[in-house]
Protein backbone atom coordinates (compact mmCIF):
# COMPACT_ATOMS: atom_id res chain seq x y z
CA UNK A 1 0.00 0.00 0.00
CA UNK A 2 1.24 3.24 -1.17
CA UNK A 3 2.39 5.64 1.74
CA UNK A 4 2.91 8.73 -0.79
CA UNK A 5 0.25 11.57 0.13
CA UNK A 6 -1.84 11.01 -2.85
CA UNK A 7 -5.26 11.40 -2.37
CA UNK A 8 -7.51 8.35 -1.56
CA UNK A 9 -9.33 6.47 -4.44
CA UNK A 10 -11.18 3.56 -4.29
CA UNK A 11 -10.43 0.76 -6.34
CA UNK A 12 -13.99 -0.86 -7.32
CA UNK A 13 -14.30 -3.37 -9.56
CA UNK A 14 -16.32 -1.95 -12.87
CA UNK A 15 -19.22 -4.69 -14.02
CA UNK A 16 -18.46 -4.26 -17.85
CA UNK A 17 -18.77 -5.60 -20.86
CA UNK A 18 -15.10 -6.17 -20.89
CA UNK A 19 -14.51 -8.07 -18.08
CA UNK A 20 -17.66 -10.04 -19.11
CA UNK A 21 -16.36 -11.29 -22.53
CA UNK A 22 -12.84 -12.01 -21.29
CA UNK A 23 -15.11 -14.35 -18.85
CA UNK A 24 -16.55 -16.20 -21.87
CA UNK A 25 -13.57 -16.12 -24.22
CA UNK A 26 -11.37 -17.17 -21.61
CA UNK A 27 -13.57 -19.93 -20.22
CA UNK A 28 -15.52 -21.53 -23.28
CA UNK A 29 -14.33 -24.91 -24.91
CA UNK A 30 -16.63 -25.05 -27.69
CA UNK A 31 -18.71 -28.21 -28.80
CA UNK A 32 -20.31 -26.90 -32.03
CA UNK A 33 -23.22 -29.83 -33.14
CA UNK A 34 -26.39 -30.47 -34.78
CA UNK A 35 -28.46 -30.71 -31.05
CA UNK A 36 -31.86 -30.05 -31.18
CA UNK A 37 -31.64 -27.95 -27.89
CA UNK A 38 -29.89 -24.94 -29.07
CA UNK A 39 -29.07 -21.19 -27.28
CA UNK A 40 -28.37 -19.70 -30.75
CA UNK A 41 -28.31 -20.93 -34.22
CA UNK A 42 -25.83 -18.66 -36.57
CA UNK A 43 -25.73 -19.29 -40.20
CA UNK A 44 -27.34 -23.27 -39.27
CA UNK A 45 -24.42 -23.46 -36.87
CA UNK A 46 -25.73 -24.41 -33.19
CA UNK A 47 -24.80 -22.72 -30.31
CA UNK A 48 -25.86 -25.54 -27.70
CA UNK A 49 -27.45 -25.14 -25.13
CA UNK A 50 -25.56 -26.82 -22.50
CA UNK A 51 -22.16 -24.74 -24.01
CA UNK A 52 -24.39 -21.69 -23.04
CA UNK A 53 -25.59 -22.40 -19.80
CA UNK A 54 -21.73 -24.14 -18.82
CA UNK A 55 -20.44 -20.48 -19.83
CA UNK A 56 -23.16 -18.52 -18.04
CA UNK A 57 -22.58 -20.74 -14.40
CA UNK A 58 -19.28 -20.07 -14.70
CA UNK A 59 -19.39 -16.72 -15.15
CA UNK A 60 -21.87 -16.73 -11.80
CA UNK A 61 -19.02 -17.94 -10.52
CA UNK A 62 -16.97 -15.42 -10.72
CA UNK A 63 -18.87 -12.47 -9.93
CA UNK A 64 -19.70 -14.44 -6.57
CA UNK A 65 -16.17 -15.07 -5.80
CA UNK A 66 -14.56 -11.94 -6.69
CA UNK A 67 -17.28 -8.96 -5.76
CA UNK A 68 -19.51 -11.17 -3.84
CA UNK A 69 -22.63 -10.68 -6.17
CA UNK A 70 -25.85 -12.24 -4.58
CA UNK A 71 -28.05 -13.33 -7.81
CA UNK A 72 -31.09 -13.64 -5.40
CA UNK A 73 -30.71 -9.70 -4.81
CA UNK A 74 -32.40 -7.49 -6.84
CA UNK A 75 -29.42 -6.00 -8.55
CA UNK A 76 -28.00 -9.88 -8.51
CA UNK A 77 -31.29 -10.54 -11.07
CA UNK A 78 -30.56 -7.45 -13.12
CA UNK A 79 -27.02 -8.30 -13.44
CA UNK A 80 -28.01 -11.62 -14.76
CA UNK A 81 -30.09 -10.61 -16.92
CA UNK A 82 -27.67 -8.71 -18.60
CA UNK A 83 -25.41 -11.05 -17.83
CA UNK A 84 -27.10 -13.75 -19.85
CA UNK A 85 -27.82 -11.06 -23.05
CA UNK A 86 -23.71 -10.19 -23.09
CA UNK A 87 -23.09 -14.05 -23.08
CA UNK A 88 -25.51 -15.20 -25.77
CA UNK A 89 -24.23 -11.82 -27.89
CA UNK A 90 -20.64 -12.79 -27.40
CA UNK A 91 -20.80 -16.45 -28.37
CA UNK A 92 -22.96 -15.74 -31.43
CA UNK A 93 -19.99 -12.78 -32.27
CA UNK A 94 -17.65 -15.59 -31.99
CA UNK A 95 -18.75 -18.10 -34.11
CA UNK A 96 -19.57 -15.62 -36.89
CA UNK A 97 -15.73 -14.51 -36.50
CA UNK A 98 -14.50 -18.51 -36.58
CA UNK A 99 -16.64 -18.33 -39.59
CA UNK A 100 -15.49 -15.73 -41.63
CA UNK A 101 -11.88 -16.55 -40.57
CA UNK A 102 -12.43 -20.20 -42.55
CA UNK A 103 -13.10 -17.43 -45.28
CA UNK A 104 -10.28 -15.82 -44.67
CA UNK A 105 -7.90 -18.47 -44.67
CA UNK A 106 -6.99 -17.76 -40.99
CA UNK A 107 -5.69 -21.01 -39.10
CA UNK A 108 -3.49 -21.83 -36.26
CA UNK A 109 -0.93 -24.28 -36.35
CA UNK A 110 0.73 -26.51 -33.19
CA UNK A 111 3.75 -24.75 -32.58
CA UNK A 112 1.83 -21.46 -32.22
CA UNK A 113 -0.23 -23.24 -29.55
CA UNK A 114 2.65 -24.02 -28.30
CA UNK A 115 4.76 -21.30 -27.71
CA UNK A 116 1.69 -19.18 -26.36
CA UNK A 117 1.15 -21.85 -23.78
CA UNK A 118 4.49 -21.97 -22.74
CA UNK A 119 4.55 -18.03 -22.73
CA UNK A 120 1.15 -18.19 -20.40
CA UNK A 121 3.30 -20.64 -17.83
CA UNK A 122 6.07 -18.37 -18.09
CA UNK A 123 4.39 -15.65 -16.84
CA UNK A 124 1.43 -16.71 -14.88
CA UNK A 125 3.59 -19.70 -13.15
CA UNK A 126 6.96 -18.25 -13.65
CA UNK A 127 8.21 -21.32 -16.05
CA UNK A 128 6.50 -23.45 -13.35
CA UNK A 129 4.82 -26.62 -14.93
CA UNK A 130 3.90 -28.54 -11.94
CA UNK A 131 1.67 -25.36 -10.83
CA UNK A 132 -0.14 -24.91 -13.96
CA UNK A 133 -1.09 -28.25 -14.05
CA UNK A 134 -2.19 -27.99 -10.58
CA UNK A 135 -4.11 -24.63 -10.98
CA UNK A 136 -5.87 -26.91 -14.42
CA UNK A 137 -7.08 -29.63 -11.88
CA UNK A 138 -8.23 -27.38 -9.63
CA UNK A 139 -10.51 -25.75 -11.30
CA UNK A 140 -11.92 -29.15 -13.95
CA UNK A 141 -9.64 -28.06 -16.59
CA UNK A 142 -8.01 -30.72 -19.11
CA UNK A 143 -4.85 -30.00 -20.88
CA UNK A 144 -6.75 -30.65 -23.68
CA UNK A 145 -9.38 -28.09 -22.93
CA UNK A 146 -6.82 -25.38 -22.23
CA UNK A 147 -5.26 -26.08 -25.57
CA UNK A 148 -8.19 -25.18 -27.22
CA UNK A 149 -9.28 -22.36 -25.50
CA UNK A 150 -5.71 -21.19 -26.35
CA UNK A 151 -5.92 -21.96 -29.94
CA UNK A 152 -9.40 -19.94 -30.02
CA UNK A 153 -7.65 -17.36 -28.40
CA UNK A 154 -5.21 -16.77 -31.02
CA UNK A 155 -7.30 -17.26 -33.75
CA UNK A 156 -9.59 -14.33 -32.87
CA UNK A 157 -6.91 -12.05 -32.12
CA UNK A 158 -5.37 -12.87 -35.77
CA UNK A 159 -8.91 -12.30 -37.30
CA UNK A 160 -9.05 -8.92 -35.23
CA UNK A 161 -5.66 -8.13 -36.41
CA UNK A 162 -6.80 -9.07 -39.99
CA UNK A 163 -9.30 -7.15 -40.01
CA UNK A 164 -8.08 -3.77 -38.24
CA UNK A 165 -4.13 -4.04 -40.24
CA UNK A 166 -5.09 -0.67 -42.63
CA UNK A 167 -6.45 1.32 -39.40
CA UNK A 168 -4.27 3.79 -39.99
CA UNK A 169 -3.88 7.74 -38.98
CA UNK A 170 -1.79 10.68 -41.08
CA UNK A 171 -0.21 13.30 -40.18
CA UNK A 172 -3.44 15.69 -41.03
CA UNK A 173 -5.13 13.52 -38.68
CA UNK A 174 -3.35 13.83 -35.59
CA UNK A 175 -3.06 17.64 -36.24
CA UNK A 176 -6.64 18.25 -36.51
CA UNK A 177 -6.78 16.52 -33.18
CA UNK A 178 -4.48 18.32 -31.86
CA UNK A 179 -5.87 21.67 -33.20
CA UNK A 180 -9.36 21.02 -32.15
CA UNK A 181 -8.36 19.84 -28.69
CA UNK A 182 -5.68 22.63 -27.17
CA UNK A 183 -7.47 22.05 -23.73
CA UNK A 184 -6.00 18.39 -23.47
CA UNK A 185 -2.32 19.71 -24.24
CA UNK A 186 -2.25 22.25 -21.22
CA UNK A 187 0.33 21.84 -18.39
CA UNK A 188 -0.90 23.02 -15.24
CA UNK A 189 1.45 25.11 -12.43
CA UNK A 190 3.53 22.52 -10.58
CA UNK A 191 6.14 21.87 -8.05
CA UNK A 192 9.00 19.53 -7.33
CA UNK A 193 9.36 18.34 -3.38
CA UNK A 194 10.78 15.79 -1.27
CA UNK A 195 9.25 14.19 2.18
CA UNK A 196 10.27 12.47 5.20
CA UNK A 197 7.54 10.28 6.11
CA UNK A 198 7.14 8.81 9.69
CA UNK A 199 4.50 6.55 9.75
CA UNK A 200 2.23 6.36 13.39
CA UNK A 201 2.71 2.93 14.38
CA UNK A 202 0.42 1.19 16.65
CA UNK A 203 -1.48 4.55 17.50
CA UNK A 204 2.35 5.49 18.94
CA UNK A 205 1.59 9.57 17.80
CA UNK A 206 3.64 11.08 20.18
CA UNK A 207 6.81 8.60 19.69
CA UNK A 208 6.38 9.63 16.04
CA UNK A 209 5.86 13.11 16.39
CA UNK A 210 8.75 13.22 18.45
CA UNK A 211 10.99 11.58 16.01
CA UNK A 212 10.04 13.75 13.10
CA UNK A 213 10.39 16.97 15.07
CA UNK A 214 13.97 15.89 15.65
CA UNK A 215 14.60 14.96 12.75
CA UNK A 216 13.56 18.45 11.14
CA UNK A 217 15.83 20.11 13.89
CA UNK A 218 18.54 17.92 12.58
CA UNK A 219 17.44 19.10 9.12
CA UNK A 220 17.32 23.05 10.22
CA UNK A 221 20.96 22.14 11.89
CA UNK A 222 22.53 21.70 8.23
CA UNK A 223 21.85 17.90 7.89
CA UNK A 224 21.28 16.35 4.29
CA UNK A 225 17.88 16.13 3.40
CA UNK A 226 18.71 13.09 1.14
CA UNK A 227 20.74 11.60 3.79
CA UNK A 228 18.27 11.73 6.29
CA UNK A 229 15.55 10.98 4.40
CA UNK A 230 17.13 7.63 3.06
CA UNK A 231 18.02 6.74 6.84
CA UNK A 232 14.61 7.70 8.23
CA UNK A 233 11.58 7.82 6.07
CA UNK A 234 9.28 5.18 6.12
CA UNK A 235 7.92 5.60 2.27
CA UNK A 236 9.73 2.71 0.84
CA UNK A 237 8.86 4.02 -2.35
CA UNK A 238 10.90 6.88 -2.75
CA UNK A 239 13.07 7.06 0.37
CA UNK A 240 16.48 5.91 -1.65
CA UNK A 241 15.35 8.29 -3.81
CA UNK A 242 16.13 11.16 -1.29
CA UNK A 243 12.01 11.45 -0.77
CA UNK A 244 11.81 12.67 -3.97
CA UNK A 245 8.03 12.83 -5.02
CA UNK A 246 8.53 14.30 -8.51
CA UNK A 247 6.33 17.33 -9.70
CA UNK A 248 2.83 17.04 -9.17
CA UNK A 249 -0.36 19.68 -10.04
CA UNK A 250 -2.91 20.98 -7.08
CA UNK A 251 -5.25 18.30 -6.51
CA UNK A 252 -2.93 15.72 -6.80
CA UNK A 253 -1.88 15.39 -2.70
CA UNK A 254 -3.96 15.01 0.30
CA UNK A 255 -4.99 18.51 1.75
CA UNK A 256 -3.07 18.71 4.73
CA UNK A 257 0.30 18.06 2.58
CA UNK A 258 -0.45 20.43 -0.66
CA UNK A 259 -1.14 23.38 1.06
CA UNK A 260 2.17 22.92 3.43
CA UNK A 261 4.13 22.06 0.23
CA UNK A 262 2.51 25.16 -1.90
CA UNK A 263 3.09 27.59 0.61
CA UNK A 264 6.80 26.55 1.39
CA UNK A 265 9.74 28.85 -1.14
CA UNK A 266 11.87 26.68 -3.50
CA UNK A 267 14.39 25.25 -1.18
CA UNK A 268 12.73 25.75 2.02
CA UNK A 269 11.46 23.06 4.43
CA UNK A 270 8.74 23.01 6.60
CA UNK A 271 9.15 24.05 10.02
CA UNK A 272 7.05 21.64 11.63
CA UNK A 273 5.90 17.83 10.85
CA UNK A 274 2.80 18.31 8.55
CA UNK A 275 0.03 15.22 9.72
CA UNK A 276 -1.72 13.67 7.56
CA UNK A 277 -3.77 10.13 7.17
CA UNK A 278 0.07 8.67 6.61
CA UNK A 279 1.97 10.07 9.70
CA UNK A 280 3.78 13.20 9.91
CA UNK A 281 5.65 14.63 6.95
CA UNK A 282 8.81 16.91 6.63
CA UNK A 283 8.67 18.57 3.20
CA UNK A 284 11.49 19.99 1.31
CA UNK A 285 10.25 22.47 -1.58
CA UNK A 286 12.04 22.08 -4.95
CA UNK A 287 11.41 24.03 -8.20
CA UNK A 288 8.03 25.50 -9.77
CA UNK A 289 7.15 24.33 -13.16
CA UNK A 290 5.01 27.24 -14.84
CA UNK A 291 2.07 26.40 -16.79
CA UNK A 292 2.81 25.32 -20.20
CA UNK A 293 1.24 24.17 -23.67
CA UNK A 294 2.81 20.64 -24.56
CA UNK A 295 3.81 20.71 -28.44
CA UNK A 296 2.10 18.94 -31.04
CA UNK A 297 6.02 17.33 -31.63
CA UNK A 298 5.30 15.96 -28.11
CA UNK A 299 2.42 15.15 -27.94
CA UNK A 300 2.44 12.98 -31.34
CA UNK A 301 3.09 9.81 -30.57
CA UNK A 302 0.41 9.68 -27.94
CA UNK A 303 -2.28 11.41 -30.32
CA UNK A 304 -1.05 8.66 -32.90
CA UNK A 305 -1.90 5.48 -30.00
CA UNK A 306 -5.44 7.62 -28.84
CA UNK A 307 -6.79 7.74 -32.11
CA UNK A 308 -5.29 4.25 -34.01
CA UNK A 309 -6.86 2.85 -31.26
CA UNK A 310 -10.53 4.61 -31.82
CA UNK A 311 -10.37 3.98 -35.85
CA UNK A 312 -8.98 0.09 -35.16
CA UNK A 313 -12.35 -0.48 -32.71
CA UNK A 314 -14.67 1.22 -35.39
CA UNK A 315 -13.12 -0.35 -38.08
CA UNK A 316 -13.63 -3.81 -36.02
CA UNK A 317 -17.32 -3.13 -34.69
CA UNK A 318 -18.44 -2.04 -38.22
CA UNK A 319 -17.06 -5.31 -39.75
CA UNK A 320 -18.84 -7.13 -36.95
CA UNK A 321 -21.72 -5.33 -37.31
CA UNK A 322 -21.85 -6.07 -41.20
CA UNK A 323 -21.95 -9.57 -41.00
CA UNK A 324 -24.71 -9.55 -38.45
CA UNK A 325 -26.39 -7.70 -41.16
CA UNK A 326 -25.88 -10.63 -43.54
CA UNK A 327 -26.27 -13.47 -41.37
CA UNK A 328 -29.13 -15.65 -40.50
CA UNK A 329 -29.25 -15.58 -36.56
CA UNK A 330 -31.58 -17.33 -34.27
CA UNK A 331 -31.55 -16.98 -30.89
CA UNK A 332 -33.36 -19.19 -28.65
CA UNK A 333 -34.97 -16.43 -26.34
CA UNK A 334 -36.29 -18.74 -23.54
CA UNK A 335 -32.50 -19.23 -22.38
CA UNK A 336 -32.09 -14.97 -22.03
CA UNK A 337 -35.84 -15.18 -20.35
CA UNK A 338 -35.75 -18.43 -18.02
CA UNK A 339 -35.14 -17.33 -14.48
CA UNK A 340 -31.82 -18.82 -13.44
CA UNK A 341 -31.57 -19.55 -9.31
CA UNK A 342 -28.38 -18.52 -8.38
CA UNK A 343 -25.89 -20.30 -6.27
CA UNK A 344 -26.09 -19.60 -2.79
CA UNK A 345 -22.33 -18.31 -1.28
CA UNK A 346 -19.99 -21.40 -0.84
CA UNK A 347 -21.95 -23.73 -2.79
CA UNK A 348 -19.93 -25.60 -5.24
CA UNK A 349 -20.52 -25.13 -8.47
CA UNK A 350 -20.11 -27.93 -11.83
CA UNK A 351 -18.94 -25.11 -13.65
CA UNK A 352 -14.85 -24.87 -13.59
CA UNK A 353 -13.50 -21.47 -12.93
CA UNK A 354 -11.56 -19.88 -15.77
CA UNK A 355 -7.85 -20.19 -15.16
CA UNK A 356 -7.08 -17.94 -18.09
CA UNK A 357 -8.17 -15.61 -16.23
CA UNK A 358 -9.82 -11.86 -17.19
CA UNK A 359 -7.59 -10.89 -19.74
CA UNK A 360 -8.15 -13.12 -22.88
CA UNK A 361 -10.13 -12.13 -25.91
CA UNK A 362 -12.63 -10.81 -27.34
CA UNK A 363 -13.08 -7.15 -26.95
CA UNK A 364 -15.69 -4.91 -25.06
CA UNK A 365 -18.61 -3.41 -26.88
CA UNK A 366 -19.78 -6.98 -27.82
CA UNK A 367 -16.83 -7.45 -30.33
CA UNK A 368 -15.38 -11.06 -30.40
CA UNK A 369 -11.51 -10.47 -30.95
CA UNK A 370 -8.51 -8.68 -28.32
CA UNK A 371 -8.24 -5.00 -28.52
CA UNK A 372 -4.38 -3.45 -28.69
CA UNK A 373 -3.14 -3.65 -25.24
CA UNK A 374 -3.76 -0.72 -23.19
CA UNK A 375 -5.17 2.38 -23.65
CA UNK A 376 -4.21 5.52 -25.12
CA UNK A 377 -2.72 7.86 -22.65
CA UNK A 378 -4.50 11.24 -22.42
CA UNK A 379 -2.03 13.52 -25.10
CA UNK A 380 -1.27 15.84 -22.50
CA UNK A 381 0.19 15.40 -18.94
CA UNK A 382 3.91 15.12 -17.55
CA UNK A 383 6.13 12.48 -16.00
CA UNK A 384 5.42 13.51 -12.91
CA UNK A 385 1.37 13.36 -12.67
CA UNK A 386 1.90 9.84 -11.09
CA UNK A 387 4.29 10.21 -8.76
Amino acid sequence: MSTQPKKKSVGVMAITATLLIGLIAGGATYYWSTNEAYAAKVNGEVIPTTEYLTVLERAKKQYAGQIGMDFNSEAGRNMLTTLKKNIMDSLVDMTLMKQQGKEMNITTTDDEIATQIKEFIKVNYKGDEGAFQKDLEKNKFTRTEFETQMRDRLLLNKIYQKVIEKSKVTDADMKKFYGEHPEMFQKPEMIEAQHILIAIDDKKEAEALKKAKDITRQIKGGASFDEMARKHSTDASNKDNGGSLGSFKKGDMVPEFEKAAWDLKPGSVTSEPVKTQFGFHIIKRGASLPASTVSFEESKSAIQMQLEQQKQKDTFESWLKDLKAKATIKVNENMLATPEVASKEGEKSDAPANPMGEGAPPPADGAAAPPPEGAAPPPAGGDGHNH
